[in-house]
């Protein structure tokens, strides 16, 4: 049932993505698709922790403003390791729009991580929220389960 909540939930936020065999999407759904069973085998697998236990972000929702259709816009959330140990980002998502590099280093208790972005503008039609999926190696020990977090940035285009 999580699983098909994950697929539903991707076919939904990208509004991309037919239902239609493999060899005739373009090479571009090829990365969805790969997020999608991603995102359905963590969901299999088990559930997620709320990363909170781990990680405090500086921000976690950013408001770039205006922005002109065409236009390349970036951005960066900032997080502390708040743990005893080491964490390590597993990978990052985002929607087909949004280009995004992490910190791949372990980050030591107490110092700082990375997730930076570039948004193109000329990958959206609408104004909506676009969200960033963060997933780290690291496991709740209680559970077993990989910790995860989101971050979210929002924007308006110039009229």
């Amino acid at each position: 049932m999580t699983a098909l909540l994950v697929v539903n939930y991707a076919l939904i936020r990208c509004k991309e993505i037919t239902l239609m065999p493999l060899y005739r999407l373009n090479e571009k759904y090829h990365m969805k698709i790969f997020f999608v069973i991603l995102m359905m085998s963590y969901s299999i697998l088990g559930s997620t922790q709320d990363a909170s236990e781990i990680v405090r972000f500086d921000q976690t929702t950013l408001d770039l403003g205006v922005v002109k259709k065409g236009s390349k816009e970036s951005g960066q959330f900032v997080f502390t390791n708040i743990s005893k140990d080491d964490i390590t980002i597993d990978i990052v998502s985002t929607c087909e729009c949004t280009q995004a590099k992490w910190t791949t280093a372990s980050i030591k208790p107490g110092k700082k991580g990375k997730i930076e972005f570039v948004f193109d503008t000329t990958k959206k039609d609408e104004e909506e929220p676009v969200d960033i999926d963060i997933y780290f190696l690291n496991t709740n020990p209680k559970t077993g389960n990989p910790y995860s977090a989101y971050v979210q940035y929002t924007f308006r285009f110039q009229r």
